[in-house]
């Protein structure tokens, strides 16, 4: 029953506007570290540039088959499970560094409310992150793996 409680708050609070900033979620984006060495900055902005205008399907077992992340210019945005997410991404130190984001308010099952959480918590507390052809691996602090693949590049690879 407390289970049950503690889930209701958290899915009432995901589902209080539309426009919702989740703080548990929210990194200091503002966070620059001027002593980076030029070549370092230059991988991760050609990174960036990699990354602009694609999304990413998750293809880690044990995550909603269309769970996602894509990038525009300096946005991210995605499907986490039940909801769309949104919001602002720097690339440091060879990880992603994101603002707050916002959540559409889809209700779920707790399960899946659950592993949502979990994977927006895996994306905010990423360590590195690697981009090789069409996959994009991000790993988390805890070690937790997450791999994505880009569908449009699969499609125009076997073309």
């Amino acid at each position: 029953m407390k289970k049950l409680l503690i889930l209701g708050i958290a899915a009432l609070a995901l589902t209080a506007c539309t426009d919702t900033k989740v703080p548990f979620l929210s990194s200091k984006s503002n966070n620059t570290n001027s002593s980076s060495s030029s070549s370092s900055t230059g991988i991760f902005a050609n990174l960036k540039e990699q990354l602009n205008g694609r999304e990413f399907i998750i293809v880690t077992e044990g995550y909603n088959s269309k769970t996602s992340i894509g990038f525009k210019g300096d946005r991210v945005y995605g499907f986490s499970g039940i909801n769309r997410y949104f919001g602002t991404y720097q690339i440091s130190g060879g990880k992603f560094i994101f603002g707050e984001f916002g959540l559409t308010t889809l209700p779920g099952t707790q399960e899946a409310m659950t592993q949502e959480l979990k994977f927006l918590d895996i994306l905010k507390n990423n360590k590195s992150i690697k981009l090789s052809g069409d996959t994009l691996t991000l790993i988390s602090t805890e070690g937790i793996e997450l791999n994505f693949k880009d569908p449009k590049a699969a499609v125009t690879q076997s073309k």
